[in-house]
């Protein structure tokens, strides 16, 4: 079959990111003998005009759309991509008969809402490497596709039917070539490609779409593995600088050790950032990390209150999130803490508690955000449900953020008054400063990586004098 895969995304702030996630389904269904071809809408002026060319010199026998993010998930300033979907579908269904089949993270948390509001017959729910190639397989044959695991399908009158995702036993099984996409594009917009070391989360957290969207148990790529992706990526594709998609790099214990050992004989070539947890944040890990040419870590802390703390079901404390500050301070390793405020439990004195930790921790910079995102599936949205304090799922397909009853009133504004005083705030959903010309000036003087980095030469200062004298990494 000829198909055509579409990456919807077109959101470039902070940094426009590569679509992984499309370079393996195309990998696998060129693999199944299928004429595969990719249109990346993200750094496209015009879509719907690219969506008609692409579509009028392929003529595909069917269509993937992939929809990498609901909405941008912050607040006050939030954006949902819903529309922007909706044009895509629109034009695709415009210009070919071809059948349309969804799929992507955005797809996997709302499948029944994606499916009867875009009219759309099929989509594929988690990974879709092996699903939707037996959904093709099934297409060609002129057979319905509704019983095959991981496939949700719609039909008008009978509503959806949705199969469960059928998870890979490893990631190792499925391979992602990167010549789909402009990379070379990306790392001068964005200064990164990205790199995926295990799929799943078995962690708790009562609001994260990671356990819906990849599983709830972790498996791991081969260290070895990774090592020769990485090569690759850096002899044949120049891609030096990149990100670790994980939702947490350090975890199960031991498995980032084994990955930075595989990695440091590239450690010179090679600059990369990932997602850690505080807990099980050790001074070796730390070390090793630096070794395996690792710039920069971003702690997925969320609050720093034990009361907050026991609400989101973090697995690590307060003593965890000062620890590994300081293992990072030691190291000149710059380091974030990414906050999320007004979760359950939080009191005013609880904001306090938290700022008053971030203030000892003394981190590189801090992305703080106000309220929780609620998506279908979570612990957040089954407590909310059962406490009727919303009416049902459909509450949350558009953008639906909780906030504790005692902060409800004034949290956004006491947050952003923190920010002004501590010159490495940044409020993702309520912007100090002119962040957009701030980021196009840094990524024009050639800094790679994550521009958090710079958080304290928040309005250049420092950050553009370095890129002048070229001592960025």
């Amino acid at each position: 079959m000829r198909v055509l895969l579409i990456s919807a995304n077109q959101e470039q702030s902070p940094d426009p990111v590569a679509p992984l996630g499309v370079c393996y389904v195309a990998t696998a269904a060129a693999a199944a003998g299928h004429d595969v071809e990719v249109l990346d809408l993200c750094f496209v002026s015009d879509a719907e005009h690219a969506v008609r060319e692409a579509v009028g010199r392929v003529r595909p026998d069917a269509i993937g759309l992939s929809l990498r993010n609901v909405d941008n998930c912050a607040y006050p300033d939030t954006v949902s991509y819903l529309p922007h979907y909706r044009r895509i579908v629109d034009v695709c269904r415009a210009v070919s008969d071809a059948p349309l089949v969804l799929g992507g993270s955005a797809f996997t948390t709302m499948p029944q809402h994606y499916l009867e509001t875009l009219a759309v017959p099929h989509g594929i729910v988690g990974e879709g490497e092996h699903a939707f190639v037996k959904l093709l397989a099934r297409l060609a044959a002129r057979e319905d596709p509704a019983s095959l695991p991981g496939v949700a399908s719609w039909t008008p009158g009978t509503g959806v039917r949705r199969n469960p995702p059928a998870w890979l036993p490893s990631p190792d099984v499925v391979t992602a070539s990167r010549r789909w996409i402009d990379n070379q594009r990306y790392l001068e917009c964005g200064g990164m490609a990205n790199l995926q070391t295990k799929r799943g989360c078995h962690f708790k957290c009562t609001y994260c779409a990671y356990p819906v969207i990849e599983g709830r148990g972790m498996r791991l790529r081969e260290p070895a593995a990774i090592a020769a992706e990485v090569h690759g990526m850096v002899d044949d594709l120049g891609l030096h600088q990149f990100f670790i998609v994980d939702s947490i790099f350090n975890a199960p214990r031991g498995y980032a050790e084994r990955v930075c050992d595989a990695l440091r004989p590239l450690g010179r070539r090679i600059r990369w950032s990932c997602f850690v947890g505080p807990g099980n944040f050790t001074a070796e890990l730390a070390d090793r990390l630096i070794a395996a040419g690792c710039q920069s870590v971003d702690f997925g802390t969320d609050a720093a209150a034990p009361a907050t703390l026991r609400a989101f079901r973090k697995s690590f404390n307060v003593d965890d999130i000062l620890a590994a500050s300081t293992l990072c301070r030691e190291r000149n390793l710059p380091f974030c803490h990414s906050l999320v405020f007004g979760g359950e439990g939080e009191t005013w004195e609880t904001v306090q508690e938290t700022i008053a930790v971030m203030d000892a921790c003394r981190p590189t910079a801090v992305i703080a955000m106000c309220g929780v995102r609620v998506y279908p599936e979570t612990p957040l949205a089954e407590t909310l449900l059962a406490r009727r304090e919303i009416t049902g799922v459909a509450s949350l397909y558009e953008p639906y953020f909780y906030f504790a009853p005692a902060v409800r009133e004034g949290l956004a504004e006491r947050v952003a008054a923190a920010a002004r005083a501590r010159r490495n705030w940044l409020l993702p959903g309520n912007r100090l400063d002119d962040e957009d010309a701030i980021v196009a000036q840094l990524r024009g003087r050639g800094i790679k990586g994550d521009l958090w980095r710079f958080a304290p030469a928040r309005r250049l200062g420092r950050a553009l004098s370095r890129a002048s004298d070229g001592r960025h990494a």
